[in-house]
């Protein structure tokens, strides 16, 4: 071994599980939520669910997803994708009831 190399430790072996990066979480149930929705990908939305700067429907649902659940309400679901739809298709009628009003 060259004197210029030093060795790594040996490290036991741990059991880790990756936790996906929140963003990546975030975005996959938004595109999943506008499936299930039939959401367009347009800003019509973005009043609605959102702050009103988003360029779109897709960040108008992940702005209304963290302004109603913290991260580890997500992770605690069983089935965030079928939980978070029915909230959502909730809130939507809700306040588009309203909107018409």
């Amino acid at each position: 071994m060259s004197k210029n190399v030093i060795p790594f430790p040996k490290s036991k072996s741990e059991t880790f599980v990756a936790r996906p990066k929140t963003g990546t979480v975030l975005m996959n149930l938004a595109s999943g939520l506008m499936l299930k929705l039939h959401i367009n990908p347009d800003t019509s939305l973005v009043s609605l669910l959102g702050k009103g700067n988003e360029l779109s429907n897709h960040e108008a649902i992940i702005t209304w997803m963290l302004s109603n659940y913290t991260r580890d309400e997500i992770d605690s679901m069983e089935s965030p994708l079928e939980s978070l739809t029915k909230a959502l298709h909730n809130y939507l009628l809700e306040n588009m009831e309203d909107a018409s009003c």
